[in-house]
């Protein structure tokens, strides 16, 4: 089985990556594709999170516990079921900082040699907030561009919108979510990765 993993980031709205990982992947296996997707050098101790369909927490799999199953032991199969499947990956607990991933397509019988990076659009968050610079993930060497479409940018700026490390039992309001009518969509383009 193979996952298709869309991850955005609630601080920089014009970022995105498009991962494909083998079920049989462990947690781990998709915090280093996600770390080297980012081109982030150095490394700071992570967590994943399932969450709900409201972005609220339901478990943990942290990097290192005594208590709970690590991102080593847990493979992505054991925990994703269905297509829309949300997780939070928090990389700097300091400053409350993650990204958010979606499961966007399952794809039985298909299989890849190792896990990649399909797609990417913009600048990915800074992995410290003292990091003057991210890469730029949109150019690469192929030059090939896709265009997103209204309503992948409109379910990953939602996403974004409902993210709240600081208070996962808030509640989002109308006013939070992102209106189609109210975005210029033009120069959102996803390059091949």
């Amino acid at each position: 089985m193979l996952y298709t993993i869309t991850v955005v980031s609630p601080e920089v709205e014009d970022f995105a990556i498009e991962l494909q990982i083998e079920s049989d992947a462990t947690f781990a296996d998709l915090h280093r594709l996600i770390r080297k997707a980012c081109q982030w050098g150095q490394h700071k101790p992570s967590v994943f999170y399932l969450c709900n369909e409201r972005w609220r927490r339901e478990r943990a799999i942290p990097e290192k516990s005594f208590e709970d199953d690590t991102m080593d032991e847990v493979e992505l199969g054991d925990l994703l079921d269905d297509e829309g499947q949300r997780l939070q990956y928090i990389f700097d607990h300091e400053e409350h900082r993650g990204l958010l991933l979606e499961v966007t397509h399952i794809s039985y019988g298909k299989h890849i040699d190792e896990p990649l990076c399909r797609r990417s659009h913009g600048t990915p968050p800074p992995l410290t907030l003292t990091d003057n610079v991210a890469p730029d993930l949109s150019a690469n060497a192929s030059g090939k561009e896709e265009n997103l479409t209204k309503e992948e940018l409109l379910a990953q700026l939602n996403a974004a919108a409902l993210a709240d490390s600081d208070d996962d039992e808030l509640e989002p309001t109308d006013d939070e979510l992102f209106d189609i009518e109210e975005i210029d969509l033009e120069g959102f383009d996803f390059t091949e990765g």
